[in-house]
């Protein structure tokens, strides 16, 4: 069932298809995007594929590049990658036109959450820090950077530095327990439980993944949940609970499947087998390590074929089919010498992105440079006007000696005057007239 900031979306919605077109229906339509993304994928597309459209036709460059910047998210989910960062750019792009430190923030976050999809942490970290840093540029609030603390926490879990991921996440989770952001709670709970789980602190890290549990399962969000039930099955099967794994895991899956998220169904058939080859149901491993290796390979997630490689050699030697067990132990071979080519290319691609990115920012700087020349340019243009306005105006002379009152009451000769007040420089002769009255007859007989 929906949760209620959907159902209200959904009749503030209903209440606006009543009226022509405008910001607000668009405005709507993204928020009920953003909101179903983890629940229900496909409405996600299809309200913001509706939003990117209007915001198009109407010019609301805003709305449009919060529209792509969701649609990248909806295809990083479902691994498409390329396509993803593709339409992160198109976001990033408009709010360099507009300026928005803030939208950029949010950009270079979605990307490196794109990254990290793909296992680029160092290049996921870079952009964090990039999102944090336009974010402090322009939010001073706390809660406004509690979310890239969360994220720069998760890239340092993944590199194993599980003590200073850890001073991330309490920093994060300061903010969000002040400002009861439940949501963001569960995920933070869920990746706490996952760094005690590393430390083996396996007590602690159930509780803290029961709590991230509860609070998905009470706000409707069925991509945390399985993410979560994932990670207790886990758990569990590290405890050899594995009646308890195979639970948690087959409720993953359902949910999994329910929003039609392919590469954690892909990761949790792998983890399935991986149980039922130790609960002896090897048939059952067989069929589901199978079809969990042909959806990694068609998502080409590598890291996870491995994954289901490593389970179907163990599955075959636990079956003592050593023929079979060899093949796909060669086949685990050369496609962790792929994946490690693929790496050194993803790098080359990363790097190219970093540098579109950086030669975007540098272009948007000279520009900014640019606009800051030319207003002192017209500061100086004023300044000079104002003077040339002063000598346009009324000017007291005077009537027997020709002196001018400057602004301050003295009485100057008018050369010095309009020598001070303009670029004009004086040379002084004497006119037909003064050459008459000061030498007379002389001068007139010559």
């Amino acid at each position: 069932m929906p949760n209620k900031e959907i159902l209200a979306f959904e009749k503030e919605l209903q209440r606006l298809r009543l009226e022509p077109p405008d910001s607000q229906l668009v405005s709507v339509l993204n928020n009920l995007a953003y909101a179903y993304l983890h629940s229900d994928p496909r409405n996600a597309k299809a309200y913001v594929m509706e939003a990117q459209g209007l915001a198009e036709k109407q010019g609301l460059l805003a709305e449009q590049a919060k529209s792509y910047r969701i649609l990248g998210m909806i295809n990083r989910d479902v691994g498409e990658f390329a396509e993803a960062m593709s339409y992160c750019l198109k976001s990033m792009e408009i709010h360099e036109q507009l300026g928005d430190k803030n939208g950029l923030a949010i950009d270079h976050s979605t990307i490196a959450l794109t990254y990290r999809a793909q296992g680029m942490i160092d290049k996921a970290l870079e952009h964090y820090h990039m999102a944090l840093e336009k974010k402090q540029e322009c939010d001073d609030s706390r809660e406004g950077l509690a979310s890239f603390y969360f994220n720069i926490g998760a890239c340092y879990a993944t590199l194993d530095r599980l003590e200073l991921s850890l001073s991330f996440y309490e920093h994060a989770e300061s903010i969000w327990k002040k400002s009861g952001a439940r949501s963001h709670l569960a995920s933070l709970y869920n990746n706490i439980g996952m760094i005690l789980g590393k430390k083996k602190e396996l007590d602690k890290a159930r509780e803290y993944f029961q709590k991230a549990l509860d609070i998905s399962d009470d706000l409707g969000d069925k991509k945390g949940s399985a993410n979560t039930l994932g990670n207790l099955g886990i758990l569990h099967e590290e405890l050899n609970d594995n009646e308890s794994a195979l639970d948690f895991f087959v409720r993953s899956l359902e949910l999994y499947k329910e929003i039609g998220n392919r590469r954690g169904i892909a990761y949790t058939y792998g983890s399935l087998g991986g149980v039922y080859i130790k609960l002896g149901r090897l048939d059952e491993a067989e069929e589901l390590i199978i079809e969990g290796l042909s959806i990694t390979r068609n998502l080409k997630l590598k890291d996870w074929e491995i994954l289901c490689l490593e389970k179907i050699t163990d599955l075959f030697e636990a079956k003592g089919d050593p023929q079979k067990a060899l093949q796909y132990s060669r086949e685990l071979k050369t496609c962790v010498e792929e994946h490690l080519n693929e790496k050194s290319m993803e790098k080359i691609a990363g790097l190219q992105v970093q540098f579109e990115t950086e030669k975007k920012e540098k272009e948007a700087e000279i520009y900014r440079l640019k606009n800051v020349e030319l207003s002192r340019m017209n500061d100086q243009l004023r300044d000079a006007l104002s003077h040339v306005k002063r000598l346009q105006g009324l000017l007291p002379i005077c009537a027997s000696c020709k002196k001018v009152r400057d602004d301050d009451g003295y009485w100057q000769q008018i050369e010095s005057y309009v020598s001070d007040h303009s670029d004009a420089k004086f040379s002084h002769g004497i006119c037909p007239e003064c050459m008459i009255k000061l030498y007379g007859k002389d001068y007139a007989q010559e």
